[in-house]
This record gives structure tokens, C-alpha cells and sequence, in this order.
């Protein structure tokens, strides 16, 4: 005799977080700097893939790519079906791999936000930087721009990034902060603009504009190339902000968080990020 388990009547997994993002077999980008960031923190974290590669291209070899849109559609539907957001405070949003997967996401966010408006939602608007320009498709970049950073509360570019979603200039502090306060809106409330002007010798600024104001955190600059800490602020300032820190001890514990992990990257002589032992 067959027994069907009625899991439909069993409780899901109590997840805290959605991390959307990328995701390599070896390295510590993405979802696998987030995973373990908010792990550390005490949160509990379920990982949606938006790419799948073997490492980042800065190694001599890779494979993979974007995740089918119809997969992807089907990983968020399935998180639906199995009730999985039933606990959720968070969800955050990392590198994309097609405007179409923005657009899935954006629909999928506008629902779950209507459903519970109370549901965190971060953007890091992964796209670019003043050295490199535009490292995603153009349309990628579009759809964040015209769709996406709006259906956040919070968003994190860095300053090339904040240029381009509100096609203002960036080049001085102020400008900065009138370019930030250009896309807070119904939604949107909170931008952090990593790497912000205003920063002093040897440190990095990180610029906090609110409908209420404007406020910075700084840390020392540390000499690295590794990936993934951007990832790695962004989890870590969503588990601040979750574990109820204020915004902006929130921004300076995760600026932390990040300084430490490249000491201790540095310290192992890793290509790789590596966080200390908790």
C-alpha cells in the first residue's frame, strides 16, 4: 500500500530571507556571500539563482549562464506553492541575468508586497561602475531604470549606478544626494549609495538619503580585489536591519561586517572572500 504524505498540512521551512541573485560553484559571490552572511547573523536564507557559473570571469575559465526565464518563473511560483514566504521578512535582489528575469521579478515582487505589505524588499542594482561602465545588457539596465529599483524599499548603488537609474550627474556630493532623491517615491524609501563622495583619505563613505534626511557611514578602504563584497554588505545590512538596528548603525554594522571579512581574506592570502569564524 502507497502512502502519500500530505505536506500541504505540514508547517514549511521558517525562512527569514530571499536572496535572489547570482550563484557560482566555487566562490564567494552572490548567494554564496550572502547565504553565509546572513547565516552568521542568525537569520535563515533560501538562494534563487539567477545565473548559474562555474566561478567569475576573472578567471582564466568559465561555464554557465542566465537561468532559463521559464525556470526561473517556475522557482518563484514554487516558493508560492510551498508557502515558503509565510515567514518571510525579507527578500533581496542581487546580479540579474535578463530584463526578462526583471520583469518576472518585478510582477512577482508587486504581488507578494500586496499580499504582505509588511515584506522587506532590497535592491543591489547590479549594473556597472565609473572604470567599467555598463557590465550588463542594455536592457537589463533599462528595466531596473524604468521598473525594478521602484518596486524596492530600499536600494544600494554604488555611484555609477545611482547616475544611471536616475539619469542625473553624480559628481559632487550634492548632486549626488538630489540624483538619490530623485527616485524615492510611494515606495522607495531608503537609498545607500556605496562608495559615496564625501569620503576622506583611506576610508569609504557610504551616503544614507531618506524622505527625512541625509547621513553617512565610513570605514577604512581596504586594499583588495576579491569579488562579492557587495553582496556581502547588502545581506549584512539586511540582517542588521532585521535583527532591529536603527539604518544607520545598520549601514556601519555592514560596512564592518565587510572590513573584517577582507582582513580575514587578506590574513588567509585568499583569492577568494573569506569571512572569520563566528
Amino acid at each position: 500500500m502507497t502512502h502519500t504524505l500530505d505536506y500541504a498540512a505540514r508547517n514549511p521551512l521558517p525562512l527569514d530571507v530571499i536572496s535572489i541573485q547570482s550563484q557560482v560553484v566555487y566562490g564567494t559571490v552572490g548567494n554564496n556571500a550572502a547565504l553565509p552572511t546572513l547565516a552568521a547573523h542568525g537569520l535563515r536564507a533560501a538562494a534563487v539563482p539567477t545565473v548559474l557559473f562555474s566561478n567569475t570571469p576573472h578567471y582564466d575559465t568559465i561555464h554557465g549562464g542566465a537561468i532559463p526565464a521559464d525556470w526561473f518563473r517556475g522557482y518563484l511560483a514554487d516558493l508560492d506553492r510551498r508557502r515558503a514566504l509565510d515567514a518571510t521578512r525579507a527578500i533581496i535582489l542581487g546580479y540579474l541575468g535578463s530584463a526578462e528575469q526583471a520583469n518576472i521579478l518585478a510582477d512577482w515582487l508587486d504581488s507578494e508586497k500586496a499580499r504582505r505589505p509588511q515584506l522587506h524588499i532590497s535592491i543591489d542594482p547590479v549594473l556597472g561602475d565609473h572604470d567599467s561602465g555598463l557590465y550588463v545588457r542594455p536592457e537589463l539596465a533599462a528595466s531596473y531604470r524604468d521598473r525594478l529599483a521602484a518596486c524596492a524599499d530600499l536600494i544600494t548603488p554604488n555611484h555609477y549606478e545611482l547616475g544611471y537609474l536616475s539619469e542625473r550627474p553624480t559628481d559632487s556630493l550634492d548632486a549626488t544626494i538630489a540624483a538619490a532623491r530623485s527616485l524615492l517615491g510611494a515606495r522607495l524609501h531608503t537609498i545607500i549609495v556605496t562608495s559615496s563622495p564625501g569620503a576622506k583619505d583611506g576610508e569609504i563613505a557610504n551616503l544614507i538619503i531618506t524622505r527625512d534626511g541625509v547621513a553617512q557611514s565610513h570605514h577604512p578602504r581596504i586594499a583588495s580585489d576579491v569579488k562579492g563584497t557587495g553582496d556581502a554588505f547588502h545581506a549584512a545590512l539586511t540582517a542588521a536591519l532585521l535583527n532591529g538596528a536603527p539604518l544607520n548603525d545598520a549601514v556601519q554594522s555592514a560596512g564592518d561586517w565587510v572590513v573584517a571579512a577582507l582582513r580575514y581574506t587578506a590574513a588567509e592570502n585568499s583569492g577568494e572572500l573569506r569571512f572569520p569564524p563566528q
